[in-house]
C-alpha cells in the first residue's frame, strides 16, 4: 500500500486513539447529519486588488459577493479584503502581491485563499475581477449538484475528479457506485440517544435519518469547474503529481474528507470514510476532525429549512393515506345498562364500592402513613443517646 493509501486511515486510527476516551460522552447524532445541523463552513480569504478606483460596475458585482450582515445569506462563505495599491495596504497582502502581481495590472486582480484555520498561504485561484471569473470562481454546477443531493437526504456525495484516462475512470467511478450501494443497504448507524434528540442536535424525525451515498464525476477539462478542481487539488501538497482519478466524500455543509487517490479508492478505503462518516460524532469540534470546507454560494440554512419542512410535509400525506377511512366507520351500539345500578348518595355523589381497587391517591396516603413510624425512629436514637450521655456524667 501506497503512503498516500495508508495516510487517511492513519488520520482516523488517530482521531479514535485520541477520543476513545470520549466516546462514552459521544453525541449518538452520526456525523454526517451533525455536520448539516451544526457546522457552518469556514471563510475563504477573497483579496481584491487595484491601483485605480472601482468603477460602478465594479463596486455592484463586488456588493454582489459581499457577505451580508443578515442570517441565511446566499453568498459566497467568504471573507473580503480590498487593497488599494495607492494607499497604505495591509502589509501580508502587499508582500503577496509584489511576488505574484500578473504583467497587465491596470485591471482589478482577484485572489482567493483558503480560511485561516488551513495555515496555507498559497491561492487555490487567482484571476482578474470580472463577473466571469467571479461565477467561475463561486458558483458551479457540480457544487449546486452537492449541495441539492445533500439537501434530498444523501449522508455524503463522493466527488471523483477524473484524470483524463478513460479506463481509469471508468473503473474507478464503478468502483464508488457498487462499493457505495452495498454500504448503504449494510452500514448501521448508532441508536440515538433521547437526549440529543432533545439538545436539538437533530432537527428531523428520527425515523427520517437515512444512510444513502451518492457519486459525481468532474471532467479534467470542463471550464466549468475549472475552481472547483483548484479547490479540491489544493487542499493537499501533492494531489496535482497524481495522474490517477481522486475522490472527495463530501458531506455535513460542503465539508470534504481527505482525498481517496488512484489505488486508494479501494473498499477498504471506501468503508473507513463511510463508516466515520456514518458512526456517532464523538468530537462535536469540527475542526477537531479530519477534513477540509469547500467554497460555495450555498444558503445552508435555508436548504435544511426546507428538508425539514419537505420531510414534515411527506409525513402528514403518509399519515392522511393510513387514516383515511376505506368506509364509513360502524356505529358502537350503546353499552347495555347493569342489572342493579349501583347506588348512590343522597347527596348525587357515588358511594365507594365494596371491592373497588385503591386509587392512586388512597395507594399514596397509604405509603405516606407507613413512612410515618419510621421517622420517629431518629428522635428515639437521639434521645437515648443524650440518656446515655447524661447517666455518665452522673456516675
Amino acid at each position: 500500500m501506497s503512503k498516500r493509501a495508508k495516510r487517511f486511515p492513519a488520520i482516523l486510527m488517530a482521531m479514535a486513539f485520541v477520543f476513545f476516551p470520549m466516546l462514552i460522552w459521544a453525541c449518538s447524532v452520526p456525523v454526517f447529519r451533525y455536520a448539516l445541523e451544526l457546522w457552518p463552513p469556514d471563510d475563504f480569504e477573497v483579496v481584491l486588488f487595484y491601483n485605480d478606483p472601482l468603477n460602478d460596475s465594479q463596486k455592484q458585482l463586488l456588493e454582489k459577493i459581499r457577505p451580508l450582515q443578515t442570517e441565511n445569506a446566499s453568498v459566497p462563505n467568504i471573507r473580503i479584503h480590498e487593497v488599494d495599491l495607492k494607499a497604505e495596504p495591509d502589509p501580508r497582502w502587499l508582500e503577496w502581491w509584489d511576488k505574484n502581481k500578473p504583467a497587465d495590472i491596470s485591471k482589478p486582480w482577484l485572489a482567493v485563499f483558503y480560511p485561516a484555520s488551513t495555515l496555507k498561504i498559497k491561492p487555490l485561484w487567482a484571476g482578474t475581477f470580472s463577473e466571469e471569473s467571479v461565477k467561475m470562481a463561486f458558483h458551479s454546477p457540480a457544487r449546486q449538484t452537492v449541495a441539492k443531493r445533500l439537501q434530498s437526504g444523501d449522508s455524503a456525495v463522493w466527488v471523483l475528479l477524473e484524470c483524463g484516462n478513460k479506463k481509469k475512470d471508468q473503473a474507478a467511478h464503478k468502483l464508488l457506485v457498487q462499493r457505495l450501494k452495498h454500504l448503504g443497504e449494510t452500514l448501521k448507524m448508532p441508536d440515538l440517544k433521547p437526549q440529543d434528540v432533545q439538545a436539538g442536535y437533530l432537527s428531523i424525525r428520527p425515523e427520517d435519518l437515512k444512510l444513502d451515498f451518492s457519486v459525481i464525476t468532474v471532467a479534467v477539462d470542463d471550464p466549468d469547474e475549472a475552481v472547483f478542481r483548484e479547490i479540491l487539488l489544493n487542499s493537499e501538497d501533492d494531489l496535482k503529481d497524481y495522474d490517477e482519478p481522486i475522490a472527495f466524500p463530501v458531506f455535513g455543509r460542503g465539508r470534504a474528507l481527505p482525498a481517496l487517490v488512484g489505488k486508494g479508492i479501494n473498499n477498504d478505503m471506501i468503508d473507513d470514510a463511510s463508516t466515520f462518516l456514518s458512526g456517532p460524532c464523538s468530537c462535536q469540534v469540527k475542526r477537531q476532525n479530519p477534513g477540509f470546507d469547500l467554497l460555495t454560494s450555498v444558503n445552508w440554512d435555508q436548504l435544511l429549512e426546507e428538508q425539514i419542512n419537505d420531510l414534515d410535509d411527506k409525513a402528514q400525506v403518509e399519515v392522511a393515506v393510513e387514516t383515511e377511512p376505506s368506509q364509513k366507520p360502524e356505529t358502537t351500539p350503546p353499552s347495555p345498562k347493569p342489572a342493579n345500578p349501583t347506588p348512590t348518595s343522597d347527596a348525587g355523589g357515588d358511594l365507594p364500592q365494596a371491592n373497588q381497587p385503591p386509587t392512586e391517591d388512597s395507594s399514596a396516603t397509604r405509603s405516606l402513613l407507613a413512612w410515618i413510624p419510621l421517622a420517629g425512629i431518629p428522635v428515639l436514637l437521639v434521645g437515648g443517646l443524650i440518656l446515655l450521655l447524661a447517666r455518665s456524667r452522673d456516675s
